[in-house]
């Protein structure tokens, strides 16, 4: 029986290929999905409205590491807040908790990459279906138990979301 890393093929995904995931006020796209590598890394671009991002939480299974390709953000790692721009990166470890925040009123752009990836594809998919049905009976538990059935846990509930949550 042969390994995941045995086989793995080249992959190019092209400049606007992929299927972009809509999570409300920010959105992705998989450049390089956990499948396409073995499971090692999910490499995904983002995209982030004014004041778009994601609440502090934390992960046990993964490393989140954060590029910066247009726009400001604010990015909390454990007890430290930075200010990123084009060109900056950011490295989260797991288990330590992290936020991030587009500060820019365009918007910005970042490369997300995180190792391994597979679970966190995962999340991110019932988390895109959360946002699909998202309405008043979406509440900040039914996150939060997402979340932790993937290894995470949301730390402090979302102040912007688009339609994600809602007070429980």
């Amino acid at each position: 029986m042969k390994n995941a890393f045995e086989l793995l093929i080249p992959h190019l995904t092209l400049a606007n290929a992929g299927d972009w995931i809509n999570l409300g006020d920010h959105r992705g796209r998989s450049l390089i999905s956990s499948a396409q590598s073995g499971g090692t890394i999910l490499l995904a671009e983002v995209e982030a409205d004014f004041l778009g991002g994601v609440s502090p939480h934390i992960h046990t299974m993964e490393d989140e590491s954060f590029y910066i390709l247009e726009g400001r953000f604010s990015v909390g790692v454990g007890d430290q807040q930075l200010f990123a721009g084009p060109g900056d990166t950011v490295f989260a470890p797991r288990d330590v908790s992290h936020t991030w925040r587009c500060m820019s009123e365009n918007g910005g752009r970042l490369l997300l990459l995180v190792t391994p990836g597979e679970n966190f594809e995962k999340f991110i998919v019932k988390m895109a279906g959360q946002a699909a049905m998202a309405n008043e009976m979406t509440t900040f538990a039914a996150i939060c138990a997402i979340a932790e059935s993937h290894g995470m846990t949301m730390l402090a509930q979302p102040t912007k979301l688009g339609r994600v949550a809602t007070q429980h």
